[in-house]
Parts: structure tokens; C-alpha cells; sequence
């Protein structure tokens, strides 16, 4: 089977994403990341890049908010986050980062888990975040670290390299790794109090197998290198991936650390 075959199968882009990447890789953050933005009462919030929504419907579920607005730029991801959150009142909006549909001054929170990494113009989306933050609102921002940092993204790097190319292993998700580089983007979008934590969690998928099919097919970043390669590619870079992370295997699967920096920050 190849990857394009395995991810037609599987369902659309964010049926996908929400089976094999947020409860593998996100459900473990997403608890850190609410208790972290500190939402209160009354409080306008705006989940940025929100994907299929698991951090706009922890907020929702929160006591007292206001308003909470998840907006991303995937129609597909917005439509797995509205049938996971049927019962709970978030607006769903389609918009470009860069361009946010909403006046300034908008909200009191901006959320925005991995995503910043992904934006063809970083700095018109952190000015864009900026300019719909009300003064005295705070914004959250993670990223992953560096590939060097994670076993698995490493060891799928590296096949990636071997089998398909130089050009495949560019894993676009980790491409903001640097904290200096994330203090610099908000610091000149005009973001003051920036603090950058280091955190992280264990992502955890039932086999190496069941890792590189929920990256390929979860990830549509890397689906293009491998789409055409067909499956006797695959199961190299699968056995590959399997034997550098024999450590990291046991009887309830594939486990490895998965670092993000987090920046929060205020609008004075």
C-alpha cells in the first residue's frame, strides 16, 4: 500500500490528523497548555492554527469564557474540530494568520499550539496576533524543538534521508526549534514579559509502524515526498525506524520524549 493509499483509506485530512496525530502526540500537552493560558472569566479567547480543535475544546470546557473562536486555514480540520465539539459553544472560522478576520483588540487570550511553525510569514502572523490582542492580554505560543531532541522524529529524519532524499527529510514541524529565533519573532511583533520554557511530554503510538503511518498519512507537510514511493519503500523506512528505536519499544508500544519550547508573552 502506499502512503497516498493509506491516507485516502484512513478518512479525510482531519479525520486523520485527529485519530493518529492528537492522541498519539497532542492529548498529553494540551492540559499544561490550558492551565498555562489561565483563562478567566469573561475572557474573549482565540485558538490560532487550532487544527481539529483539541485545545479550543479544553478552553471551552473551562468555566467562564466568554468567547472562544478556534481559526484555521484547513477547511477539513475545522470540520473534524466542529463534529468533535458539537456540544460546545466555540465559533469555528476559516482565516489566514496573516490576516486575521477580526478588529483589533479582539480577545484577551491568543492560543496557538504548533502552528507558528507552519506559517509562510511568521512575522505577519505574530503582528496579526499582536494587533487582535486587547492591551494587557497575554499569548501563548509552542514549538517543537529540534529533531535532535526527539528519538522518533529523529529516526524518521534519518530514513527519510537514506530512502527518499535530503530534500524528504526537512520536517517542516520542527523547522523553529531555536528559542532565540521564537524570542526574536515576538519580541519585534512587539510582544513585551516573553518567557520561554523548555517542557516535555511522551508521544506514544502502538508500534514504529503505526508512527510512520500516522506521520505520513496525519502529516500532510510530509505526504508529498513519500506519496509516490510506494510500499516496499515504506516498510524499509518502517523496519529502519523500528530497529533504531528498539529501545524505545515494549509490550504497549512505541514511546519517546517529545520536547516543545513555550513562550508566553503580554501586550502592554
Amino acid at each position: 500500500m502506499t502512503s497516498r493509499q493509506y491516507a485516502g483509506e484512513a478518512g479525510s485530512a482531519g479525520d486523520v490528523y485527529e485519530r493518529l496525530i492528537v492522541l498519539a502526540v497532542f492529548t498529553p500537552w494540551t492540559p499544561e497548555l490550558v492551565a498555562l493560558a489561565a483563562v478567566r472569566p469573561g475572557e474573549r479567547v482565540l485558538d490560532l492554527a487550532c487544527g481539529t480543535g483539541i485545545v479550543t475544546r479544553a478552553v471551552a470546557r473551562t468555566d467562564g469564557t466568554d468567547l472562544i473562536v478556534g481559526l484555521d486555514v484547513n477547511p477539513s480540520m475545522l470540520a473534524a474540530a466542529r463534529d468533535a465539539a458539537a456540544d460546545l459553544p466555540i465559533e469555528w472560522r476559516e482565516g489566514d494568520a496573516a490576516a486575521l478576520p477580526f478588529p483589533d483588540g479582539a480577545f484577551d487570550v491568543v492560543l496557538c499550539q504548533q502552528g507558528l511553525q507552519f506559517f509562510p510569514d511568521r512575522p505577519a502572523a505574530l503582528a496579526e496576533a499582536h494587533r487582535v490582542l486587547a492591551p494587557g492580554g497575554r499569548a501563548l505560543f509552542s514549538v517543537w524543538r529540534s529533531t535532535r531532541d526527539t528519538p522518533g522524529w529523529r529516526a524518521l529524519e534519518e530514513a527519510l534521508a537514506r530512502r527518499v532524499g535530503a530534500e524528504a527529510a526537512v520536517l517542516p514541524p520542527f523547522s523553529l526549534g531555536d528559542a532565540r529565533r521564537l524570542r526574536a519573532l515576538l519580541s519585534d511583533a512587539g510582544f513585551r514579559d516573553i518567557r520561554i520554557r523548555s517542557e516535555a511530554h511522551m508521544s506514544r503510538f502502538p508500534s514504529a509502524e503505526a508512527f510512520v503511518h500516522a506521520a505520513v498519512a496525519g502529516a500532510p507537510s510530509m505526504l508529498g515526498p513519500l506519496a509516490d514511493q510506494g510500499e516496499a519503500v515504506l516498510e524499509a523506512i518502517v523496519a529502519e525506524v523500528a530497529a533504531d528505536l528498539a529501545t524505545a519499544l515494549d509490550d504497549d508500544g512505541l514511546a519517546f520524549p517529545q520536547p516543545s519550547n513555550v513562550a508566553t508573552a503580554g501586550k502592554p
